[in-house]
């Protein structure tokens, strides 16, 4: 869950929420649910809680989600099902573990690529002069 809003895509408003209890027993108010990415990873169905100061993200979501997490003394290990690691983050003092990730923000952006028959490539290729496909 984030308190920022622009950190979310594919915003999703409710009218009715529900509450959430902080840690200092005061409440914040979920307002929706976005998609929170990275480029490497998504993290779907993120809740928006109005006053939260602090991005949480839940382990149990993460596993809901196809995802394996595990913890040593020293590391933070996020993976797919098949273990292959995606992030790794070490504690720092005490027992969190602080994910610092470069968020994608704003709306995503499409790219249209087009494919062709082998033969029409190399046909626009020597008609372009170019000396290789890179």
């Amino acid at each position: 869950m984030t308190g920022r809003l622009e950190y979310l895509r594919d915003f999703r408003p409710l009218c009715n929420g529900g509450n959430f209890t902080f840690g200092n027993n005061e409440n914040g108010v979920i307002r929706g649910y976005g998609v929170l990415t990275t480029g490497n990873f998504s993290i779907q169905k993120v809740a928006y809680v109005e006053g939260l100061k602090h991005n949480l993200i839940s382990v149990g979501q993460l596993c809901k989600a196809g995802h394996r997490v595990e913890f040593d003394n020293q590391f933070c290990y996020i993976m797919t099902s098949d273990r292959i690691i995606f992030l790794i983050k070490s504690r720092s003092k005490g027992t969190m573990y602080p994910l610092d990730v470069s968020l994608i923000i704003g709306k995503l952006q499409l790219c249209f690529l087009s494919k062709a028959v082998s033969e029409v490539c190399w046909l626009w290729h020597c008609k372009l002069a170019h000396l290789n496909f890179r």
